[in-house]
């Protein structure tokens, strides 16, 4: 009898997970960890698929890409995962073209320009590259978008200071580069992509002079900048942001302080809709706290606030939004999930501090840092995991 009660313990340890409680388990698991599981098994490859469709991870990720300032070729990503709460550092990526070993921006598109290529990628990881010939006006910071799904190229402003126009702007279709309007007068002095907030469309190309807080839309297929506005809803805004929350909804992201002894004094953050085609600013879709701004740019310390005239980030897709200094990426970092226009709701949106960046960003403390915010699914997730070619 007792072997008998033995051989049944047995067999009930090694009884296979199955149904409600394995799909239930792979709830729980990492979405970096979703495509080893679906591996495991037919049955577990079933769960992982069952699980995605019954509660989909929508929540973009947030990237970091840390590149060393003396040897560009040396570079690492870290991921931060929004429904495991973690960061991971991810494998063998970014993939830079090894013909293009410049410094990594993006502004909104990544990118790493040279005198000879033009290298952008459009994947969540970095993994993928398309290279062009580079613009005709050599350029070292330039704003570089993708317009539609022919990825109509744009880059504006950042010229180098010999060339004629710091102001120009290229667009390519395909063919070459051909000469666009120059970016309007307003941008003149600051028509680099460290002082402008950028986003793209399937229809056109915004930038933002984050100081001022003047506005432009590109249209690519005429070619023409318009119309050019203020975007300042509220006269304390001292810094601003745009992005666009999901395709149709633009979002402006503003700094609101007040003068001090020790200069401007930062208060809040306020978030508001505008309106794509003609840039008047909608009604406020949310703000951030007192407490959380601290986080963000830093108290007062000795007299003066930590905070830079570029000390605004705002990355954003399907959604959601994370918010953060990059004059300071060690501050503290914040997502936001947009309300839906179509729930009937009243708008606003949920707070979240996110985990601190990983030690490496602060045992690296020269390293160029480069955000991004993508959407992630199991597709892009193999092509990540699969070994790199030799």
């Amino acid at each position: 009898m007792g072997k008998r009660e033995g051989k049944v313990e047995g067999e009930e340890r090694e009884a296979p997970l199955h149904g409600d409680v394995l799909e239930a388990i792979v709830s729980h698991v990492s979405t970096m960890d979703l495509v080893p599981a679906s591996h495991v098994s037919k049955t577990w490859r079933s769960a992982v698929l069952s699980s995605l469709r019954r509660s989909p991870r929508r929540a973009p990720w947030l990237f970091l890409h840390l590149q060393s300032s003396r040897d560009p070729s040396k570079a690492s990503t870290h991921a931060y995962d929004p429904h495991s709460r973690a960061w991971t550092p991810l494998p063998h990526v970014p993939r830079v073209p090894p013909r293009v070993p410049v410094p990594l921006r993006s502004s909104p598109l990544l990118h790493a320009l040279s005198i000879s290529r033009l290298a952008l990628s459009a994947d969540p990881f970095g993994t993928a590259w398309r290279e062009l010939d580079p613009p005709r006006v050599w350029r070292r910071d330039p704003v570089v978008a993708a317009v539609g799904p022919a990825a109509v190229v744009v880059v504006a402003g950042g010229a180098c200071e010999f060339e004629d126009d710091p102001c120009a702007v290229e667009v390519h279709r395909g063919g070459g580069w051909e000469e666009a309007e120059a970016l309007p007068e307003v941008f003149k002095g600051s028509a680099a992509a460290t002082w402008l907030s950028a986003a793209s469309s399937d229809r056109a190309v915004y930038v933002l002079e984050k100081q001022s807080g003047w506005a432009s839309r590109l249209d690519p297929e005429t070619g023409l900048w318009g119309p050019t506005r203020q975007l300042r809803p509220d006269p304390s805004v001292c810094l601003s942001a745009i992005s666009f929350i999901d395709h149709e909804r633009l979002v402006l992201v503003g700094l609101c302080g007040s003068d001090s002894d020790s200069g401007l004094r930062p208060e809040s953050l306020k978030l508001w809709e505008v309106d794509s085609e003609t840039l008047e600013v909608g009604s406020e879709v949310g703000r951030m706290g007192k407490e959380m701004v601290e986080g963000l740019v830093g108290k007062e310390e000795e007299g003066s606030y930590s905070w830079g005239m570029s000390s605004i980030g705002f990355a954003s897709t399907a959604g959601f939004g994370y918010v953060y200094n990059p004059a300071n990426p060690r501050k503290d970092i914040f997502s936001c999930e947009f309300a839906a226009t179509d729930t009937g709701s009243d708008g606003g949106c949920r707070w979240e501090r996110i985990p601190s960046p990983p030690a490496v960003v602060e045992a690296n403390p020269t390293h160029r840092m480069v955000f991004r915010c993508s959407t992630v699914g199991m597709d892009e997730l193999k092509k990540l995991l699969r070994p790199p070619r030799r």
